[in-house]
């Protein structure tokens, strides 16, 4: 593959992570938006007809879970991490490109070892049938919703990690 199809190869690799990411968002924006309203109802619910919703605390941790997750990728195309670049503000452009690709593969390799731990968690948990206590909704279903969040931060981590796609521009406050 010649220069200019890798470097659009990398182009198109990065749109559609970054399309993927931003949509990951946008769902966990809407999931925190639907928990925010659910809690609000339960409040007044609590304090009008004391009947607020059964299980909201249930469903908020299920749900902030959920939205968190959906935020990881978008976070990590947009270097939205934090930088403390102290001991390398001297340093050369390519010493720091070098040493972002080596933090975005370390992030790459911890969003793996989560997601894996989730994985294996969501079936054992499966496995043994626990629910919620006032719901009785299957706690494996949120470790299952996580998943897919966490495995798209993944990817977007290695592919910054092995140079597939560029990891993008600090945000300076300067």
């Amino acid at each position: 593959m010649n220069q200019p199809e890798q470097a659009e190869s990398k182009g198109r690799l990065h749109d559609a992570l970054h399309t993927a990411s931003v949509n990951f968002a946008y769902a966990g924006g809407a999931i925190v938006a639907g928990i925010g309203i659910m809690s609000a109802i339960s409040i007044i619910g609590r304090a009008l007809w004391s009947k607020p919703i059964t299980g909201d605390f249930e469903l908020v941790e299920i749900g902030i879970a959920v939205a968190g997750s959906l935020f990881l990728a978008y976070c990590q195309i947009t270097a939205g991490n934090i930088f403390v670049d102290i001991f390398t503000i001297r340093a050369s452009d390519r010493s720091k490109a070098q040493m972002d690709k080596l933090g975005a593969l370390l992030m790459g390799a911890m969003f793996a070892l989560v997601g894996w731990r989730t994985f294996v968690g969501c079936l054992e948990i499966r496995h043994s049938g626990e629910t919620s206590m006032l719901m009785g909704f299957p706690i494996w279903v949120g470790y299952a919703c996580v998943l897919p969040g966490i495995a798209l931060a993944t990817i977007t981590a290695l592919a910054q990690g092995f140079g597939l796609i560029g990891v993008s521009e600090r945000v300076s406050n300067e």
